[in-house]
C-alpha cells in the first residue's frame, strides 16, 4: 500500500507532470508499484524550497540540528524491519543484511554527523604573525600583530543523486552530512529503488526536520537528474554511481562553477600470497566477488594468486561457494545473494559473461547442488528460481584462463562474477593490480607485515585494506583515484564539502 510522491517543502505530492514509472520486483520480474516521473517542474519547486529554508536552517543553533539527527537515527531503529524489508523487496538484496547491516548504517550515519557538530565539527585553525604596517604614514612604519581565523559556514543548496545498490544506507550518507553542517538538499534517489527513500521522508517529517531542509523527488536520471544537476541555485552536487554517469554530471556542473563530489565505480584488485591464512583468505575473496550480488562499488572482482597456492586457492573456492552459498529468493534467511537490480542490468552482466566464453576463458556457474530452488542454468549463468521464474537471478560465475586485456578484465560487471589469475613476483602483483582506469579499492593478503606494507603504498587506490575487506572506519576518508572519483567523504571530510571556508584576518594595534 505504498504511493510513492515527492516531498516538497513538508508536503507529498504527485509529479507535475502527473506521469509515473514501473517498478519492478526484480525476484519476480512483476511490477509492485510505480513512482513518480519527475521532471524540471518538480527540480524547480523542490530547488525553491530549499532555497528558502537555507537561510534559516544554517543559522539553526547546532545543539538544534544534532537534537534532531538523533531523532532521526531513533525512528530509523525504530522502523528497521520495515524499512528492510521494503529495502529487500525493492532493490534485492537478503532481507537479513538488509534490516541487521544496513539499517544500523543509515541511523549510525546520522548520530555520526550529532557527535561531530556537537563536538565542535571542523577545527578551526588560528594562527598570529608579526608584521609591519603604515598605519598612519608610510614613511613611519610600525609594528604590529596579524590574527588570522578560518570560519567553516554552510554552502548552500546542495543536489545529492544516489546509486540503486544501497538504496537508503547512500541517501542517509549523503543527508547526515549535509544537513548537519547547515547547508540544505533537493535529493534524487535512482528511480530503480525509490521505496525506502519514499518512508525516510516519513521518518525526516516526524523527527522535525524544518520545511524545506530536505526535499526527495523521483524520477529518472534524464527527467530529473539532469535538471537538478544543470539548476542555477543548486551550488553542490554529490552523486555516487557509475563513472560514465559521474563524467556526465562533471561535464554539466562545470560550467557553472558547482562543486562536485563524485564517488564512482571500482574494478578492484585482491592480491593474495604464498604465505596467507588461506582458509581466511577464501572466505574472504567469496564474500568480495558475490556479496550484495556483487553490486558493490568495493566487491573484489579481479583476484590474483601467486602461484604457490593458486590451484589450491582455486579448488578451495569453488568447493566453498558450490557447499555454502544459496541464491534466491531474498526473503528466505538462508538466502546469501538475490537477483539483480533490473533486466537491463542482467542482460548487461550476462553479456561480460558471454564475452570471457567467447575469448575462450573458462566459466563455471558454481552452483550449490544442495540448493534445491535452483531449476536450472542457462549456458550464460541465469538462474531459474523456483516460484521466482521471472526474477533477474544469475549463478555465482568464476573465469580463469582469462587475458589481462579483456574487458571482463578492465570494466567494471557489478554482478556475481569474479576472475582469478595466478602471478608470479611482488613486483608484478603490483603491475597486475594498478592495470586499470579505476582506483577505488583494493586488499592484500600475506602475513609477511614488511611486504603488506610495501604492496599496500604501492597500489593505486583510495582504500587500501591488509587482510581483510570491508571493514570501513566512519572517520577515515573514503573515495576514489581515476575512474573512480575526485572526492573524499566519511567524517569530517563530508564535513567539508557541505560548508564554505572564510579567512578572517585582522591587525592589532599596539
Amino acid at each position: 500500500d505504498v504511493h510513492i510522491q515527492n516531498y516538497i517543502n513538508g508536503e507529498w505530492a504527485p509529479p507535475t507532470n502527473g506521469l509515473f514509472l514501473d517498478k519492478y520486483n526484480p525476484a519476480t520480474g512483476q511490477v509492485i508499484l510505480q513512482i513518480p516521473d519527475s521532471a524540471s517542474a518538480d527540480v524547480d519547486n523542490a530547488v525553491k524550497a530549499v532555497k528558502a529554508a537555507f537561510p534559516l536552517w544554517s543559522k539553526t543553533p547546532v545543539s538544534e540540528r544534532a537534537a534532531i539527527l538523533l531523532r532521526i537515527a531513533d525512528l530509523i531503529d525504530e522502523n528497521s524491519s520495515i524499512l528492510g524489508t521494503f529495502e529487500s523487496l525493492d532493490q534485492g538484496k537478503p532481507v537479513f543484511s538488509a534490516i541487521h547491516f544496513e539499517m544500523p548504517m543509515c541511523a549510525a550515519s546520522f548520530r555520526q554527523f550529532a557527535k561531530l557538530i556537537t563536538d565542535g565539527g571542523i577545527k578551526e585553525s588560528e594562527s598570529r604573525l608579526e608584521s609591519m604596517i603604515t598605519p598612519t604614514s608610510i614613511t613611519q612604519p610600525k609594528a604590529s600583530i596579524t590574527e588570522s581565523v578560518t570560519q567553516h559556514i554552510a554552502a548552500g543548496v546542495a543536489g545529492l543523486i544516489t546509486p540503486w545498490n544501497f538504496p537508503l544506507p547512500m541517501v542517509c550518507f549523503k543527508i547526515a552530512p549535509c544537513i548537519a553542517a547547515g547547508s540544505t538538499c533537493v535529493v534524487k534517489p535512482t528511480e530503480l529503488s525509490s521505496i525506502t527513500s519514499f518512508l525516510l521522508s516519513h521518518i525526516l517529517h516526524a523527527a522535525g526536520v524544518p520545511k524545506g531542509v530536505v526535499n526527495i523527488i523521483f524520477g529518472s536520471g534524464l527527467g530529473a537528474g539532469e535538471p537538478l544537476v544543470k539548476h542555477k541555485d543548486v551550488k553542490l552536487i554529490s552523486f555516487t554511481g557509475g563513472s560514465a554517469t559521474g563524467a556526465r554530471i562533471g561535464a554539466l556542473a562545470s560550467g557553472q562553477f558547482k562543486r562536485v563530489s563524485l564517488e564512482l565505480g571500482g574494478k578492484n584488485p585482491a592480491v593474495f600470497f604464498d604465505d596467507c591464512n588461506i582458509d581466511h583468505a577464501v572466505t574472504t575473496g567469496i564474500r568480495g566477488a558475490y556479496k550484495n550480488q556483487g553490486e558493490i562499488c568495493l566487491c573484489a572482482s579481479r583476484q590474483y594468486v601467486q602461484h604457490g597456492i593458486y590451484e589450491k586457492f582455486v579448488e578451495m573456492f569453488r568447493q566453498k561457494v558450490r557447499s555454502d552459498i544459496f541464491v534466491g529468493n531474498p526473503l528466505d534467511p538462508k538466502t546469501f545473494y538475490g537477483p539483480v537490480i533490473s533486466q537491463q542490468h542482467m542482460d548487461k552482466v550476462l553479456g561480460y559473461i558471454r564475452l570471457a566464453q567467447e575469448e575462450g576463458a573458462t566459466v563455471e556457474f558454481l552452483v550449490n547442488p544442495s540448493d534445491t530452488a535452483v531449476k536450472g542454468v542457462s549456458s550464460d549463468g541465469r538462474l531459474t528460481i523456483e516460484g521466482h521464474e521471472g526474477g533477474y537471478f544469475i549463478a555465482p560465475t568464476l573465469i580463469t584462463n582469462i587475458k589481462q586485456s579483456s574487458r571482463v578484465m578492465q570494466e567494471e560487471i557489478f554482478g556475481p562474477v569474479v576472475c582469478i589469475l595466478p602471478f608470479g613476483t611482488e613486483e608484478e602483483a603490483v603491475e597486475l593490480a594498478n592495470d586499470t582506469d579505476y582506483g577505488l579499492s583494493a586488499s592484500v593478503w600475506t602475513l609477511d607485515h614488511g611486504k603488506l606494507d610495501r604492496v599496500m603504498r604501492q597500489i593505486n587506490a583510495g582504500l587500501v585494506w591488509g587482510n581483510n575487506w570491508l571493514n570501513i572506519d566512519q572517520d577515515m576518508p573514503f573515495g576514489g583515484m581515476g575512474c573512480s572519483g575526485n572526492c573524499r567523504e566519511n567524517g569530517k571530510y563530508s564535513l567539508e564539502f557541505y560548508t564554505e571556508v572564510k579567512t578572517l584576518s585582522r591587525h592589532v594595534f599596539d
